[in-house]
């Protein structure tokens, strides 16, 4: 799914199974950096729950387009 926060930044966001087991991951489309868990600034970003990706989205502003 295609998202988009206020500030125009455009990130997707999949549920994936890898080894049995769903994960969801945000990736940055246009070079928008992810921060991750130590603050650094990553291409994309995997969760093993569905509720940690969803605050993440929330926190960070992201909509569905």
């Amino acid at each position: 799914m295609k998202m988009m926060n206020a500030e125009g930044r455009t990130i997707y966001y999949n549920d994936v199974v890898k080894r049995g087991k769903v994960q969801y991951v945000i990736k940055s489309i246009d070079g928008t950096p992810i921060i991750g868990r130590d603050k650094q600034k990553l291409q994309s970003r995997t969760f093993k729950q569905e509720a940690q990706a969803e605050a993440w989205l929330k926190r960070n502003g992201f909509k569905a387009i």
